[in-house]
């Protein structure tokens, strides 16, 4: 199964414009936390670079919505680091299985078309 999960990801790299490290494998972790915040990372059902967004999936319960989620990034070696931190829980009862996407535009970020991402949050399968 890890095996899958690679070779989809290095496939998904080499067809977008961007490299995206995801921070998962298939051991639990205790929950990361972003340095200075102390806040928990929120798993991510999936992240991939489309276009010229990071698009990542998140579970829901039917009211989630982008300006829930704090995005913190950190620059080093030509490398851009995501974090998405969870500001407000969804309190809704609608549970969707498939979470939603949100869509972050790399350049609002300062990242450039062929930019190295890494993103922080684990990696949990629906």
């Amino acid at each position: 199964m890890k095996l899958a999960s690679i070779a989809a990801v290095i496939a998904l790299g080499l067809s977008t414009s961007a490299c995206v490290i995801i921070d998962a494998d298939d051991v639990r972790h205790e929950p990361v936390t972003v340095q200075g915040s102390g806040q928990p990372l929120d798993p991510l059902m999936a992240a991939r670079v489309d276009g010229a967004d990071l698009v990542v999936r998140v579970s829901s319960n039917g009211c989630t919505r982008q300006e829930d989620f704090s995005v913190e990034t950190q620059r080093r070696d030509g490398l851009t680091s995501f974090s998405f931190v969870r500001k407000r829980p969804d309190n809704c009862r609608a549970l969707i299985a498939e979470g939603v996407e949100l869509r972050y535009p790399l350049d609002a970020f300062g990242v450039e078309r062929g930019g190295k991402i890494r993103v922080r949050n684990p990696l949990v399968r629906p």
